[in-house]
């Protein structure tokens, strides 16, 4: 493997409010934790399969094999294999089932499935994975297919069983259901997933029930970590951590990092539900929402459906267990539901005069603290179910909680620029960017991202395939990025309402090395 290629660390580092309230143009590194060393991966044997490749090849550069004969994990793939995929389009799989890997590594020697360097390989099927100890990395799934009946689900990418399979810097959408799902244990068995840095957009064709990444896990087996990812507009919800069925299980969950707009704006009729929703019939329990950004362009309703997240739904009068809510970015307002024990700390929020923080009758289970709210005070933009909204000193004396925060700031938040450089691939960023004063163009450090020489590229995320919106060689420091609105991505193969323009206000990047 080349020495982009890295063995992961997770990025813990909160985000510094009171630096951000110094400065309205304040940026924000966050950095991998120490105890991470990033040691590259074992080298191993290096495998090849090719749009036009056969069941009949060897794997080899010059006889590589069809997709789907290299996910089955011919006898040559060993732990520590790499498969390198050609450029250009795979079709087939099996029928509706799509792509199946059974590919099979272990915790020291992972399987790694990624682009050949400099190429673009595009999966126009699902991928069901039953395998474990597989990284999937780099590339494309897509599939413009309409479900054969309405009740016909078809997640892009389904994470079928096995132990420790990861989703990095993959590009997931315009499927025909879910962007990503896996299930615990009603139809799944997959454990301890990573799904980092990936790009989920424009997937969904059910009303309300079609979502960027639709999740449940059992702690017992371990933790599910979703983290880095852009996921925007997609049909219903854009994170769903949620079971119907009593049975299932929604515990063991370290969302981090995450960027989240637009979800429900492509529904026919439009149906903004939460960017993340995290709740169920079962109680949700140990759970980590820690340093990620919503965006709304305009006021949420009073509903705990409407508003950014909605942390703690339930079915009925039970708790859920364990939360860390902190650092969070929440442009759109938050409901809480009952939470035996945890913090709520460090959050922004902010909802153009509209709904702020939602409460249930019993908001006192976590321990609330340094919270920062703008706008002004005196509106209506509270909630204590079952009271009507009141002003900010009303809820908080309904609620009882001695300190839940204070409002910095009666009008927008300062400008933000959030730069979380990627833990896989040295030269890689997500760059988050509120840009509340409008300015045309922002400064950006690069300096915790690229060497002084690198070659890069910067993609805004809503035309990540078309011109890039700054390139050349890095001579340090700060580079500019133009904030003007863009288009987003088209929905393929299906009629959709158009989702909403987010710049000037808004934008997400991603800055990569180029060759």
């Amino acid at each position: 493997m080349n020495g982009t290629t890295w063995r992961p660390g997770r990025a813990r580092c909160a985000l510094a409010w009171s630096l951000l309230l110094a400065s309205c143009a304040q940026q924000d590194v966050v950095k991998a934790r120490p105890d991470t060393p990033g040691t590259p991966l074992p080298a191993g044997p290096e495998f090849y399969a090719s749009p036009s490749g056969s069941p009949l090849g060897d794997g080899s550069r010059t006889k590589p094999w069809d997709l789907q004969t290299a996910l089955s994990q011919p006898a040559p793939v060993t732990p520590g294999s790499t498969i390198w995929l050609r450029g250009g389009r795979y079709t087939g799989g099996r029928d509706r089932a799509g792509f199946r890997s059974n590919l099979t590594g272990t915790a020291d020697a992972p399987i790694v499935v990624r682009p050949f360097p400099g190429e673009r390989a595009i999966v126009t099927n699902s991928l069901d994975v039953t395998g474990s100890y597989t990284w999937f990395w780099g590339f494309e799934i897509t599939s413009a297919r309409q479900p054969a009946t309405g009740t016909d689900y078809e997640y892009l990418v389904k994470v079928h069983a096995g132990v420790g399979n990861r989703f990095i810097n993959l590009v997931i959408h315009d499927g025909p259901s879910s962007g990503v799902a896996s299930f615990t244990p009603l139809y799944t068995t997959a454990t301890q997933l990573t799904i980092y840095g990936c790009l989920i957009y424009n997937n969904g064709t059910h009303f309300n029930l079609d979502h960027g990444l639709y999740l449940q896990n059992d702690v017992a087996t371990g933790t599910v970590t979703v983290a880095d990812n852009i996921v925007f507009n997609n049909e219903a919800f854009g994170l769903h951590v949620y079971s119907a069925p009593a049975d299932g299980r929604l515990s063991g969950f370290d969302i981090e990092g995450n960027v989240l707009f637009g979800n429900g704006s492509i529904s026919t009729p439009v149906n903004r539900n939460n960017e993340i929703l995290i709740g169920g019939t079962p109680a949700a329990n140990d759970i980590v929402v820690r340093s990620n950004f919503t965006y709304r362009e305009a006021a949420s309703g009073f509903s705990p459906y409407k508003v950014a997240a909605e942390i703690g739904y339930i079915d009925g009068s039970k708790a859920n267990g364990d939360l860390v809510l902190e650092n969070n970015y929440f442009i759109g307002g938050f409901y809480i539901n009952r939470w035996s024990s945890g913090n709520v700390r460090g959050n922004l929020v902010y909802d153009y005069a509209g709904p702020m923080v939602l409460t249930d009758s019993s908001a006192s289970g976590p321990t609330w603290s340094d919270n920062r709210f703008y706008g002004v005070s005196s509106l209506s933009s509270w909630q204590r179910a079952p009271n009507s909204p009141a002003d900010f000193a009303t809820w908080q004396a309904q609620t009882g909680l001695p300190s839940p925060g204070r409002y910095a700031g009666s009008g927008l938040p300062p400008n933000l620029v959030v730069v979380r450089p990627n833990q896989y691939e040295a030269g890689r960023a997500n760059i988050v960017v509120y840009n509340w004063e409008q300015d045309a163009t922002v400064s950006v450090d690069l300096s915790t991202v690229l060497k002084v020489g690198d070659r890069y590229v910067v993609r805004n995320v809503q035309d990540f395939d078309g011109t890039p919106v700054a390139s050349g060689t890095y001579e340090g420091g700060s580079i500019q990025l133009p904030m003007a609105a863009v288009a987003p991505p088209a929905v393929i193969g299906r009629a959709s309402t158009p989702p909403p323009v987010t710049g000037p206000p808004f934008n997400v990047f991603v800055v990569m090395k180029a060759p």
